[in-house]
C-alpha cells in the first residue's frame, strides 16, 4: 500500500503547480494582443480595416479567426515568420489585404458583403493561443445581433484547442481557472481512492469466501470418510459373526453324526 499511496502524491504533484496554466496569462500593465477597436462599421462593398498589434516585437506565429454569430470560428489565415501567411477554410487571399508594420498585423476585408459581419479575433501563438478582445465588423444593412462580451472562440478544424484571453480582470481569471484545476484534481483523485478501496474491500471478501469454501469442503469430507470408515467396520463384524455360527451349527451336526454311528 506504501508504494500505492507514493504513486498518488506523485500524481498529484504532477497535476497542481503554483502557478501552472494551461492559457498563457497576461500581465496587467501589458497585453499580449491588442485589438484597439471593438467595432468597425462599414457600408456593403466598403473595404473594412481590423487592428492588431502583438507584445512581441517579432512574433513566430499568430492567426486571425472569423466567429459569425452562433456559429463556431473559422481560422482566415496563420502567419508563419519562416513562410509567411497561409490562408484556411476556404478563404481567398484575394479577398484580404494583410499588412504588417513591425508587430502589427491589421487585416483588410475587400469589398465587404453581408456575409463578413462577424466577430473577428487576433491570435498570438506562443505556443497557446491568446486571443484579443475581438472586433465585431458590422455591415450596415445587415440584420446581426452583436455577439455578447462573454461569448468566446470555440474549436476550428484548423486551430489550437483554446479560449480567448478577455482584457482586464486578469488576477481574478487566474485564481478562477486555478480553483477549476485544484477541484477537478481533487475529486479525481477521490474517484481514484474510492475505485482503490473497492477494488480492495471486494477482492478481500472473495478471498475470505474462498477460505470459508475450502474449510467447508474439508470439514464435510472428513465427515463422510468417518462414516465411510464406520460402516465397513460394522459390515465386516456382521460377517464374522455370521461365520462363527455357522462354524458351530456345522460342529454340532458332525457331532450328532458322529454319536449316530456309534
Amino acid at each position: 500500500m506504501s508504494g500505492f499511496w507514493n504513486l498518488v502524491l506523485i500524481f498529484s504533484c504532477m497535476l497542481v503547480q503554483p502557478g501552472r496554466r494551461w492559457v498563457t496569462a497576461q500581465s496587467p500593465t501589458e497585453t499580449p494582443v491588442n485589438q484597439p477597436h471593438k467595432e468597425v462599421s462599414v457600408n456593403i462593398g466598403e473595404s473594412a480595416t481590423l487592428q492588431c498589434c502583438l507584445s512581441e516585437k517579432q512574433p513566430r506565429m499568430m492567426a486571425w479567426f472569423k466567429q459569425p454569430t452562433r456559429k463556431k470560428p473559422q481560422v482566415i489565415f496563420k502567419f508563419f515568420s519562416t513562410s509567411g501567411e497561409t490562408f484556411y477554410n476556404g478563404f481567398q487571399a484575394s479577398h484580404f489585404q494583410i499588412d504588417r508594420y513591425s508587430n502589427c498585423f491589421n487585416m483588410t476585408i475587400l469589398n465587404t458583403t453581408q456575409s463578413d459581419e462577424a466577430m473577428y479575433y487576433c491570435a498570438l501563438i506562443t505556443p497557446y493561443l491568446v486571443f484579443g478582445d475581438g472586433t465585431f465588423l458590422k455591415i450596415k444593412g445587415a440584420n446581426v445581433t452583436i455577439p455578447s462580451e462573454t461569448s468566446k472562440p470555440a474549436v476550428s478544424d484548423n486551430s489550437i484547442v483554446c479560449e480567448p484571453t478577455p482584457y482586464g480582470n486578469n488576477t481574478n481569471m487566474s485564481t478562477q481557472e486555478n480553483t477549476v484545476i485544484g477541484l477537478g484534481t481533487a475529486f479525481g483523485l477521490c474517484a481514484l481512492l474510492i475505485f482503490c478501496l473497492t477494488y480492495f474491500i471486494l477482492r478481500r471478501r472473495k478471498s475470505d469466501k474462498i477460505e470459508t469454501s475450502i474449510e467447508d469442503y474439508s470439514g464435510m469430507r472428513q465427515i463422510q470418510e468417518s462414516e465411510a470408515e464406520t460402516v465397513i467396520y460394522t459390515a465386516v463384524q456382521f460377517n464374522k459373526k455370521k461365520a462363527k455360527a455357522e462354524k458351530r451349527k456345522t460342529g454340532l451336526a458332525e457331532n450328532c453324526v458322529y454319536s449316530s454311528v456309534k
